[in-house]
């Protein structure tokens, strides 16, 4: 009897815990999944990178800061793969990009018989992805900003010198952007607009090749008005250009307001949906911050937009808003070091959820879908290499993962328990691939044939210039390692490589052991790891 009474008891205060953690009875939710491009730690006032010695702010962000303090923060959230095309593949798919199936990244599969994960993996119309999932479950879906990972069809190939006030250069402008919108509606948007296809450096005309997220926000706002004249919940993939190049940190909004993808807006065209560019200096300067900080001021003025009209429209107390950065920039993007993996995120649900709060489990860019499946009360949702982390919110950790296995190139990693072990294995095909062929393949003008090597990309002998940067934060010493070991969550910089220390054989080989397992049940070979 009093065994029965105490299970009862624990059941009760198990339950009385997770309501005030989670609150499980709400209708449909309406979703926004803000995604940002290369945004730096020193962004984030959350963060200890974020505040200077005494503790002051070095960001004024105060929607950014209302919602991560609202919310739920991330403290180990990490990307998969470490730039921006294939962590988005595994944000709107829910799997690692190595699960691709478009034709440039299976060709250079079947070549090498390994999968060479890095900007070549996109979203075909057969993949399952959140908006496709969500439209099928009753969702009004749109998504507007940068694209870089849905397959599409650029008609018009426009010169970088092309004179962008032509009406033939307009139309085919024009093309280029519905073709864009095409390509969004057939993996299962029902809205598309102001879509960049990439990163917006070599993708227009010089003189288009500006940031300009006003515009961006204004075609959000145009989908929240479509959906505030809809009986049904809406989700909303909201993707900037920022903080990517081009332009130094503290100059991007400066940039012509009329510069667009679609071409140079008339005067009155330019956006009005978030406060002046010329106030954004003005505020920085207010509040005794570095130039740096203007443009995350500009990016912060766009979720202020965002839930401006939320509330104005009553729907603000029922939406879930995530917020991601694609992957980290400090040194380690296009690498499996903790500088490219580890990167800033969070999610608020009004009284929904209980503010206030970190978690410090393993999470990841794959789990995002499957949680937001979870949240919208989807019945079927697709099979996913991610997880629902809507346990972690109810306060239980018990199920949940305690390590994870990433992909970049010819690299893969494991971490757990505070370790980390990268594994750099270099196709034979690719070794043995003569250095005339290399220089044809190469990318960095001035290359001589010795500084031709296979980077951790391996996509380009000699690498990208984001790849130096690597070699250069990280040592050239550690980057070519082909077995590496690090106590990250004592050495977080990576700087010392204990693989050879007798005393770590036996974590090396559990961790290896764990690498191997897994590889199996995924694309393509790796070394002796699938062997």
């Amino acid at each position: 009897m009093r065994s029965t009474f105490s299970k009862l008891t624990m059941l009760l205060a198990v339950s009385l815990t997770s309501s005030t953690l989670y609150a499980q009875n709400y209708e449909q939710p309406n979703i926004i999944l803000v995604v940002t491009d290369d945004q730096h730690r020193i962004d984030f006032n959350y963060l200890k990178e974020g505040r200077d010695a005494s503790g002051k702010a070095l960001n004024f962000t105060p929607n950014i800061d209302r919602l991560s303090s609202e919310g739920i923060i991330f403290d180990q959230m990490y990307a998969t793969s470490t730039v921006c095309t294939p962590s988005r593949f595994s944000v709107l798919t829910g799997n690692l990009a190595s699960r691709a199936t478009n034709s440039r990244f299976t060709k250079d599969l079947k070549k090498y018989q390994q999968a060479n994960v890095a900007f070549n993996t996109h979203i075909e119309p057969k993949n399952d992805n959140i908006a496709k999932t969500l439209s099928q479950n009753g969702y009004f879906t749109g998504g507007v900003g940068k694209n870089h990972v849905i397959e599409s069809h650029i008609i018009h190939r426009i010169s970088r010198q092309a004179d962008v006030t032509k009406a033939e250069v307009i139309k085919k402008l024009m093309e280029n952007q519905q073709a864009q919108i095409k390509a969004y509606k057939d993996i299962g948007f029902d809205f598309a607009d102001r879509i960049y296809t990439g990163n917006v450096p070599g993708q227009y005309p010089k003189a288009l090749e500006a940031h300009n997220q006003d515009w961006i926000t204004e075609g959000a706002m145009n989908f929240l008005d479509i959906a505030n004249t809809k009986d049904q919940p809406f989700f909303l993939y909201f993707a900037t250009t920022l903080e990517h190049g081009p332009h130094k940190q503290g100059s991007k909004y400066k940039g012509d307001p009329r510069m667009t993808p679609v071409g140079l807006l008339a005067d009155k065209d330019i956006p009005k949906v978030q406060p002046s560019r010329d106030s954004i200096t003005k505020r920085i300067k207010a509040h005794g911050l570095e130039k740096r900080a203007t443009d995350v001021l500009w990016l912060d003025d766009a979720v202020g937009a965002l839930i401006s009209k939320l509330e104005k429209t009553n729907k603000l107390d029922n939406t879930i808003i995530f917020y991601f950065n694609d992957h980290g920039v400090e040194g380690g993007k296009g690498s499996m070091y903790q500088g490219g993996t580890l990167t800033p995120s969070f999610v608020w649900f009004g009284d929904k959820f209980k503010g206030g709060r970190r978690i410090s489990d393993i999470v990841a860019n794959i789990d995002i879908a499957p949680t937001i499946y979870d949240l919208a009360k989807v019945k079927k949702a697709p099979k996913t290499d991610g997880q629902t982390m809507v346990p972690l919110y109810q306060g239980n950790n018990s199920q949940w993962r305690d390590s994870l296995i990433s992909e970049i190139g010819v690299t893969r990693s494991i971490i757990k328990d505070g370790w980390k072990y990268i594994a750099y294995r270099v196709p034979q095909e690719k070794l043995a691939m003569p250095m005339s062929e290399r220089k044809k393949l190469k990318q960095s003008k001035g290359k001589s044939a010795k500084d031709l090597p296979w980077m951790h990309m391996g996509g380009t002998p000699g690498g990208r210039g984001l790849e130096a940067l690597v070699v250069k934060t990280y040592g050239a010493e550690n980057y070519f390692a082909t077995d590496q070991l690090y106590r990250y969550l004592d050495d977080p910089k990576e700087k010392n490589n204990v693989i050879d220390n007798p005393e770590n054989k036996k974590i090396v080989e559990q961790l290896k052991l764990q690498l191997a397992q897994e590889l199996k049940n995924r694309p393509g070979n790796f070394a002796e790891f699938t062997e």
